[in-house]
Order: C-alpha cells, then sequence, then structure tokens
C-alpha cells in the first residue's frame, strides 16, 4: 500500500507456492517514531524480496491505511502476522507505541496468529555503521592507508537518559574494533553534549587528517539532514575535511538482519495463537540454512553484505531480475572522418557481469608478452592510439601509453574508483591490474579493431557506465 499520499494501492505480490499444511506470512514493520514513508516502503520492498512474499509498512500517523491493506491481505486467505520492530539503540526496547500496534492487530483479528520480532541489536548496527563509515571515507578518495589517520564520529539524536546514551559509547567501541579509523568518538544532536562542532574542532587540533561523520539513523529523515547541516559548519569552522555517511537504511545487512528476525520470531512461537489456525508458517528454505549458522553473523554475512552494498543501487534491491543472457552485439559505427565513433555505439549495456549479468567475452582476453609486442612496436603503437581516443571518449579519463609493454593506463578518478573497475571489468573477461589510481587493460599488436579492440573498450565502457549509477547512489 502507499501510506501518506493519494496513490493507488501496489500490486500485490505473487503468493508463493507451499506445501500442504503451511500457510505464507505476512511481516509488518512498525516504526517507533515518524519515518520517512518512501524509505519505510523501500526497505519492506527489499526485505520483500528476500523473505519472498509480502511485507506490509505500518505508519504511526495514519494507521488506518495500514490495517485496510493488511485487510487485503486476510481476505485472500493471511492467517499469521510477524511484526517487526524498526528500531535501533535506546528505543529499541518494548514500548507502549508497539503494544498500541499489537492491540490494535488483534483486537482487528482476533483469529490471526501474531508473531513478534527481536529489535535490532548492537552487533548488527555496529557493522552497518562501520560499513557506512569506510564507504564516506572512500568517497574523500582516501588512501587505504589513511584511515588509520581519519576519524570517525558517530552521532545520535540525544536523549534525556544517561544509560540510552551511553549505548552509543559501546557502539563506538565495537565500530573502533571492526575498522581501522584511528578512533571512533561521539555526538549528540541535543539535550547532550559533546556537539558534533565540539567533537570535530577537538580532532582538527588533535591533528585528524579527515573526520567522517556516520548517524546513528535508520532514515534520511529530519534528524540525518541536521547532522549533515552541522557537520558542514563544523567542518568549516575547524579547517578539517570531512565527509557524512548515508543513513543505516536500506543497507543489505540491514534488510539480512530483519530477515534473521523474521525467521526467530516464526521459530519462537505466536505471542497471540489462536485455535483456529492448525498450519504451520511457511520459510524459504535458505533462510532457515543461513539462520542456522547466523549466530553470532560470521564473516561470510559480512562478505555477502558488503559485496551487495558495493554494486549500483538498482542490484541491492532485489527488485531488478538479473538476466545472465547477453544482448546483440553492437556493430561499428564509423564517423565522417571514418574513425570508430566510440562515443556515438551504445544506446544502453547489458548486465553488470559483477551483479550476475553475462560476461562481455567468453573466454578470458589477456595481455601479449612483451616478447611480442617489442616485435611489432609500429603496430602495437597503433592499437594503443586506438585504444587511447576510444578511452578518452567515452570516459573523458587520462590515458598512460608510456607503460610496460602488453599495457595501456587508464587514470580514475580515486583508488576507490580504481578497484571498483578493476573488479568488474575482470569479471567481464578482460585482464586487468592496478596501481594507485591507474588501472592497466591489456594492449597488443595482434588486437584487431573488431575485436580485442572493441572488447576492451566495450568492458571499460560499460563498467564505466555503471560506475557513475553506482556513485550516484552514495
Amino acid at each position: 500500500m502507499t501510506i501518506g499520499t493519494g496513490r493507488a494501492p501496489r500490486a500485490p505480490r505473487p503468493v508463493p507456492a507451499v506445501p500442504s499444511g503451511q500457510d505464507v506470512p505476512l511481516t509488518v514493520l512498525v516504526p517507533r517514531e515518524r519515518t520517512p514513508g518512501r524509505s519505510l516502503r523501500s526497505l519492506a520492498t527489499r526485505l520483500s524480496a528476500r523473505l519472498g512474499h509480502a511485507v506490509e509498512s505500518w505508519s504511526p500517523d495514519r494507521p488506518a491505511d495500514t490495517l485496510a491493506a493488511i485487510e487485503q491481505h486476510v481476505a485472500r486467505g493471511t492467517v499469521r502476522l510477524v511484526v517487526l520492530p524498526v528500531v535501533i539503540g535506546r528505543t529499541s526496547g518494548r514500548d507502549g507505541s508497539l503494544d498500541a500496534t499489537l492491540r490494535a492487530l488483534t483486537d482487528r483479528w482476533p483469529s490471526i496468529c501474531v508473531h513478534l520480532g527481536a529489535a535490532l541489536g548492537p552487533d548488527d548496527v555496529a557493522r552497518i555503521l562501520g560499513d557506512r563509515a569506510r564507504e564516506a571515507a572512500r568517497s574523500l578518495s582516501l588512501e587505504r592507508s589513511a584511515l588509520g589517520s581519519a576519524v570517525a564520529v558517530i552521532v545520535d539524536a540525544g536523549g534525556a537518559s544517561p544509560a540510552g546514551n551511553a549505548e552509543l559509547a559501546g557502539l563506538c567501541r565495537l565500530v573502533f574494533e571492526a575498522h581501522q579509523f584511528a578512533d571512533v568518538a561521539y555526538a549528540f544532536l541535543d539535550l547532550t553534549t559533546p556537539s558534533i562542532a565540539e567533537v570535530v574542532r577537538r580532532w582538527a587540533k588533535l591533528g585528524a587528517r579527515a573526520i567522517v561523520v556516520a548517524p546513528h539513523a535508520l532514515f534520511d529523515g529530519v534528524v540525518h539532514r541536521r547532522i549533515v547541516k552541522e557537520t558542514l559548519e563544523a567542518a568549516r569552522a575547524a579547517g578539517v575535511t570531512t565527509a557524512v555517511a548515508r543513513p543505516l537504511a536500506p543497507h543489505p545487512l540491514l534488510v539480512g538482519a530483519l530477515a534473521r528476525r523474521h525467521v526467530e520470531a516464526l521459530r519462537a512461537g505466536p505471542i497471540v495463537s489462536p485455535s483456529e489456525v492448525a498450519t504451520t508458517p511457511w520459510v524459504r528454505p535458505h533462510l532457515l540454512l543461513a539462520l542456522r549458522h547466523s549466530h553470532p553473523p560470521g564473516p561470510l554475512a559480512d562478505l555477502e553484505g558488503r559485496m551487495s552494498a558495493m554494486l549500483p543501487p538498482r542490484y541491492q534491491a532485489g527488485e531488478v531480475p538479473v538476466s545472465p543472457a547477453p544482448m546483440s552485439a553492437v556493430p561499428l559505427q564509423f564517423g565522417p572522418d571514418g574513425a570508430v565513433a566510440w562515443d556515438a555505439m551504445w544506446q544502453g549495456f547489458c548486465e553488470l557481469a559483477l551483479a550476475g549479468g553475462p560476461p562481455h567475452r567468453g573466454t578470458l582476453l589477456e595481455a601479449p608478452s612483451r616478447e611480442e609486442v617489442l616485435a611489432s612496436s609500429e603496430r602495437h603503437a597503433e592499437v594503443l592510439q586506438e585504444l587511447e581516443r576510444g578511452i578518452r571518449l567515452i570516459t573523458k579519463l587520462d590515458v598512460h601509453r608510456d607503460t610496460p609493454p602488453g599495457w595501456i593506463g587508464v587514470v580514475c578518478h580515486s583508488e576507490a574508483m580504481a578497484i571498483w573497475m578493476l573488479r568488474a571489468i575482470v569479471v567481464e573477461n578482460v585482464i586487468a591490474r592496478r596501481e594507485g589510481r591507474v588501472l592497466y587493460l591489456p594492449a597488443g599488436p595482434r588486437f584487431s579493431l573488431a575485436g580485442e579492440v572493441k572488447n576492451i573498450i566495450t568492458a571499460l565502457a560499460k563498467s564505466h557506465h555503471y560506475w557513475v549509477q553506482h556513485v550516484a547512489g552514495q
């Protein structure tokens, strides 16, 4: 359903086929505070893709809208609800608003099973905060070794409870132990100290090379915007480089944590269990397998989350079906001067191989040997010239031709870009290597215009296209 707008309800997700004697639950995300409807619906969509069934989002401002949407599921046969609190920090305990939501659901449908999931734990939040902080640090084009001179600051809205505010210090310690920052400090927006300005000023005086601010906030709402504003003001006053991380949602690790809470709630049993419900809940088999190995979440879960976060936003949501089928090959197009019009050849690209799409080549294109290059130096120079022309036309990046024999260098904007491009191009079946910000691609005298030269430029153009999308989503 659509909350707080006049748009029509979204089409229901198809109900999966389940064995006899099982029922498909409906999951309901319940925030404690006012939350941007679009952000909450986006999180619900991503969780729905993970669970394989419908997920609705509760609107504290317009509960009748959510009840109407749930009524549609009940009319189609839903007999089980899983309520998941979407809260972090000191608000994560069960409170009056959550109890009111549960009462509204059980009063409206007394014959339905209701399961209650646990709130996000500190370990879940710390992993996502640390990953967001590193992501923001990479936006400053810091070398890997420079992370040790950068300070991360986790910022919370603040509150009147000393015990609640002390939770933030614990999160800082967890992030510090898992990452390579010089230190991880904390700050608050209201009611208590230190403020963002105080922390930024102190670390600037202590010589921090850069300060990365990670909002302790799930969504891009009022709190996140205030943190951005106050960080920019503090950075200008202190004369230090800063970056503000994105909110926690919709990080893939957050979706994974909510999926675990969903399965745990089903396994723990319902808090309301009418006798009319005789079926057992259906769960995707791979989610049960993942839960069996998820205490504590190990390196594989973190790796999967980081890999997903590395992809452009269109692949993170799980909404885009990634087809391994290649598109038809684009023929060479020539301009009035007879040269290949590299910048006019593509109107779109097939799916990124890094996300499961088809690689550009069927076999790996490798660099030629040094002896082969030196034996045909004139032809090699012609290949380098055409590769440089195509690369510059498509990406506007600088090119190095004074390179070791068999390679051409592409100067990326940052080391992070070079690393991302290398990963993407290698999966397209074109060998690549990197030194700092320079990405090296193969170049040899045997490379033909319609063959290897086109392969390299196409793989680079496709990877650069998706890199731009990746950066735009950050």
